[in-house]
């Protein structure tokens, strides 16, 4: 089985500290293990054979944050590749269960040809190569380039469908 890692953008942070901090309960139960979760985004090809990111990530339900127990909120989808290779270029909307909860991180390494920088997301069993820009990441903004930790959500994919034949920034 091959895998696909989908990642979330940074949602907007309107409210105050207090405000924040309450959603942040409220919200850290919507994103627990058995909890039902529906992505949309755009199907992109990651640098080893057979791996995929999805970009332009949204996520229902929708939350006041994108942080999770250990950090940034990212998904871990396990699907064959055949089921993500027939779609990259595509929007597709993934419908599943959250499965498990781990730490994780992303690390930082040179790009495969030399030039850039790309990022290293650590999973179960597998780790997927990608630029840092298709990982929400911006190294300009990480002098040190120290490990990034994160949570990862393990989702069990349970519908796919496309929602459009092309990739949108906005969906």
């Amino acid at each position: 089985m091959r895998t696909l890692i989908a990642l979330t953008v940074a949602l907007g942070m309107g409210a105050g500290l207090s405000a924040v901090a309450a959603q942040g309960q409220a919200d850290g139960n919507k994103y627990e293990k058995g909890a039902a979760v529906t992505l949309q985004g755009c199907v992109t090809a990651a640098e080893k054979k057979d791996t995929y990111v999805l970009t332009n990530v949204r996520e229902w339900p929708v939350a006041n944050s994108d942080m999770g127990k250990f950090g940034k909120r990212y998904y871990w989808i396990d699907k064959n590749s055949k089921d993500m290779k027939d779609h990259v270029g595509h929007t597709i909307q993934l419908i599943g269960k959250i499965t498990d909860v781990s730490k994780s991180e992303i690390e930082f390494k040179a790009g495969e040809s030399g030039a850039g920088l790309n990022v290293e997301i650590e999973g179960p069993g597998k780790n997927v190569v990608t630029p840092a820009a298709n990982a929400d990441v911006n190294p300009v903004n990480r002098p040190n380039k120290d490990d990034i930790p994160i949570t990862l959500l393990k989702l069990k994919v349970e519908e796919i469908k496309m929602t459009s034949s092309t990739c949108t920034s906005t969906m």
